[in-house]
């Protein structure tokens, strides 16, 4: 009986919120899914960046795509995977707390060197701006992938469209 109990109590807690949610969408004028609130169009829509008017379209779309999706958007860091975000963030963000109150010299440091000292601010801009090249060319290598997904997921739908009755 107590087993079952807790067992019962934990299925109510983890069951909870839904994650993902239908919504229509102005801007792509169609359904869009939404995960925690953060849409995500390519879940629903086609390479022309338009969402289906159909929500049963949508549906399936959300149910071919989603685990692919979701894994190249972790990749590229839009979204967290659930592990993160309700396991280890909280650990982690006491740690940042921890370690940046340590840390906090060498940053005021830094900042008054980049302030007052124009070599410096030359090395880290451009330091800054390699760093963040780099980081879109690594995006932009997943968008391509995700891009590629979606084409060869329309290019399978194209047949079963053609072939149901409307």
């Amino acid at each position: 009986m107590r087993k079952s109990c807790i067992f019962l109590s934990c299925a109510f807690l983890l069951i909870g919120c839904a994650v993902h949610k239908f919504q229509k969408s102005e801007k792509l004028s169609g359904y869009v899914v939404a995960r925690f609130g953060y849409v995500i169009p390519e879940y629903t829509s086609d390479i022309d960046n338009k969402a289906p008017q159909n929500l049963e379209l949508a549906k399936q779309r959300y149910k071919r795509r989603k685990d692919m999706v979701e894994k190249l958007y972790i990749k590229m860091g839009q979204v967290e995977d659930y592990v993160t975000r309700y396991v280890t963030h909280f650990p982690k963000m006491m740690w940042s707390i921890f370690a940046n109150t340590l840390k906090m010299p060498l940053h005021i440091i830094s900042e008054y060197r980049y302030e007052h000292n124009e070599q410096y601010r030359k090395r880290i801009d451009e330091l800054d701006a390699r760093t963040e090249a780099k980081e879109d060319a690594r995006i932009k290598q997943f968008k391509d992938q995700l891009y590629e997904f979606i084409r060869q997921d329309i290019e399978k739908e194209k047949p079963a469209l053609n072939a149901s009755p409307q």
